[in-house]
């Protein structure tokens, strides 16, 4: 006994002997721009145009928002100057800023994104040519599994119209209030007080219709918020292009990363706008409206 304490005793010091304290030189970090704007036919665009931050940094949505920028949309017969615009969100309790067109989107044409902004010039294109799905059912299950473990799921039946490689996002848009979850943690917002919100819920995972065309393809999606029996949610699934997909997909990847420690850690891979900026250019169109009721 006098043996096993002693050896207790030891390895109690020798662990202590191995702390210390060290820090850790961080490296510069120098800031890009994130541009974002995916065009819907028949909508207005918006350009959402931020600088990026230290992932340690905390900085809220106004000072991380680039202000002064010449943002033009044009396709062969008209430009469309962008102007600055925001919307309140009650659920973080601020604005969100973008630019805002006021011409809708047309279908079947080709548009380029022009921004200028403190000396630097960026451009990009886009086609509006997607084809929507036809959603033939929303399903629910109590359970299912992932690399993130085991969760329920809204799950969209769906088929793809064309021989083509498409590429997809889910969303639902539905009420919450502050009594609900957001993933585990519990819902805080002053700005709510015991009323509720609209929110639109869009899938962290995109997906594609690889050897799939012209099947009904499934998808699972865990839920973002908690529910009750008898919510109602609008679910739509967005055909996407797919510099849109790429990425989606890559800060998907890159969030696997974060909180995986077998997946490999993922740096964001340089798009349309080479190494100036990170974002996209893109179009969407979504799918018909389907009302889902959550049966628990």
């Amino acid at each position: 006994m006098k043996q096993i304490t002693i050896i207790m005793l030891l390895s109690i010091l020798f662990l202590t002997a191995c702390e210390k304290d060290i820090s850790i030189q961080m490296p510069q970090y120098t800031n890009r721009v994130s541009i974002q704007c995916g065009l819907e036919v028949g909508v207005s665009p918006k350009v959402f145009f931020y600088s990026t931050v230290p992932y340690f940094d905390i900085t809220s949505l106004r000072q991380a928002f680039v202000n002064g920028a010449n943002v033009k949309i044009s396709n062969a017969t008209e430009t469309d100057s962008l102007i600055k615009d925001s919307t309140y969100n009650y659920l973080k309790c601020e604005f969100e800023y973008y630019y805002q067109g006021k011409t809708p989107i047309k279908a079947n044409q080709s548009y380029q994104l022009t921004i200028v902004s403190k000396g630097e010039t960026y451009k990009a294109t886009t086609k509006t040519n997607l084809v929507p799905v036809s959603i033939d059912s929303v399903g629910y299950t109590q359970q299912f599994s992932d690399i993130y473990g085991e969760h329920e799921g809204v799950i969209p039946y769906f088929h793809d119209n064309t021989n083509l490689t498409n590429y997809y996002r889910y969303e639902m848009k539905r009420d919450i209030d502050t009594t609900m979850k957001y993933r585990e943690g519990k819902i805080y917002s002053p700005c709510i007080g015991g009323g509720k919100v609209t929110v639109l819920e869009l899938g962290r995972s995109v997906y594609n219709n690889a050897n799939l065309s012209n099947s009904q393809i499934k998808i699972v999606i865990e839920p973002a918020y908690s529910h009750k029996a008898g919510m109602v949610g609008i679910v739509r699934i967005r055909t996407i292009d797919k510099v849109t997909f790429d990425f989606f997909d890559q800060l998907d990847k890159q969030k696997l990363g974060q909180t995986n420690p077998f997946v490999e850690p993922l740096f964001l891979i340089d798009g349309q706008f080479g190494k100036k900026a990170v974002g996209y250019f893109g179009s969407i169109v979504r799918s018909a409206p389907v009302q889902f009721i959550f049966p628990e």
